[in-house]
């Protein structure tokens, strides 16, 4: 089994640490020893990461087996990306496998599909809630400095 564990913060500040710390320990309890990992620092509304294209273009050309991610919203943020990168999983029978949110689309299993697809929606709306948060905060800071 060709494993590949993909990790992503989105600033500097942030570090792997527990997402790494979980996603290897699961891949160990499965007996995925030697796992190549793609750890990034980017935002997860780009679609275009340096870590994530390396792994889309092992996936493209049969290398890879199975994705083991921390959550579903560290491969993307909007609905069209994730259902994307999902169908290109799909096409290339790349299982996903997003260790806190217990999603495995390993198995022909129509509950876990269905939990991937409630799943994208909610990493969008989520995403929306996090840009209206921040420009909330800089029209508020904008007005302090008028």
């Amino acid at each position: 089994m060709r494993v590949v564990i993909y990790s992503r913060v989105s600033t500097d500040r942030q570090i792997h640490d527990s997402q790494l710390q979980e996603v290897r320990a699961y891949c160990v309890r499965r007996g995925w020893n030697d796992a190549e990992e793609f750890s990034e620092t980017a935002s997860g509304a780009k679609t275009n990461r340096q870590g994530l294209d390396a792994l889309m273009a092992l996936v493209r050309r049969g290398r890879v087996d199975a994705i083991v991610c921390f959550k579903l919203d560290r491969l993307g943020r909007s609905l069209a990306h994730l259902a994307q990168l999902i169908g290109e999983l799909q096409t290339n029978r790349v299982a996903l496998i997003c260790t806190s949110q217990r999603i495995d689309t390993s198995a022909t299993n129509p509950a876990a599909q269905l939990q991937l697809n409630i799943l994208c929606a909610v990493a969008e709306f989520e995403r929306e809630i996090i840009r209206d948060r921040i420009y909330v905060i800089s029209v508020a800071s904008y007005a302090r400095g008028c």
